[in-house]
């Protein structure tokens, strides 16, 4: 599915993140770039169906655009070094429900999976339930093999939480988090090796107890 193309493309995008550039190697872009993330992202689908069947989305649903919104941005370069996607129950709309997120650049790729940006209702809740489950959390997430890809669980964390959870604190920290990834990467040259999508899917496979466990308070 993926050439060495796609990543020299991003590698001189980077250089030259303009739009006269994009402009002019556009059909690089379509051939090489575009096409072979939806071919990917269509047999990642797939294949995580059957390892979770509610998620059935179309590659459109959970593909980015390439296209950044600068409008708040100080950084105004039009284009992201990088395709994404998330797949989930409800793709790139996703947010609660953990799926998987992927992003490919010219250097790695990203996968994670977790929750992120919560209301305030929905982080009262999931932070509940880690104060009440906190052993089964721990068990998750020192899983050998969960540790050896994930380490540390990653996220925005604030210094000061709610009086009802100090205690809990003490024990598991996780709490003063606001957001719950689980992140790894992988050299970019993985893309073009035969068994890209196997490992892929083996990183999902190990992400599905801790998004299990973080979807449980928020169920919808």
């Amino acid at each position: 599915m993926f050439t060495s193309n796609y990543l020299s493309f991003f590698a001189q995008l980077s250089e030259n993140n303009n739009t006269d550039w994009f402009n002019t190697h556009k059909k690089d872009f379509e051939k090489d770039v575009k096409k072979p993330f939806e071919v990917f992202i269509s047999k990642l689908i797939l294949e995580m169906n059957t390892l979770t069947p509610e998620i059935t989305i179309s590659p459109s649903e959970a593909i980015f655009r390439i296209n950044k919104d600068i409008r708040f941005s100080a950084d105004k370069s039009p284009y992201k070094t990088e395709m994404s996607a998330v797949i989930s129950k409800k793709g790139k709309k996703s947010n609660p429900c953990p799926g998987l997120y992927l992003s490919i650049g010219a250097k790695e790729v990203t996968i994670g999976s977790g929750l992120k940006m919560l209301e305030k209702e929905e982080l009262i809740e999931v932070r509940h339930h880690i104060a009440q489950h906190s052993e089964r959390l721990e068990e998750i997430i020192q899983e050998p093999k969960f540790k050896q890809a994930f380490g540390e669980i990653q996220g925005d964390k604030i210094k000061r939480i709610p009086e009802e959870f100090k205690e809990a604190a003490t024990h598991q920290p996780l709490l003063y988090h606001t957001s719950f990834l689980a992140m790894t990467k992988l050299p970019a040259t993985e893309i073009t090796k035969p068994d890209f999508l196997e490992q892929i899917l083996r990183l999902y496979q190990l992400t599905l107890p801790f998004a299990k466990f973080l979807s449980e308070p928020i169920q919808s």
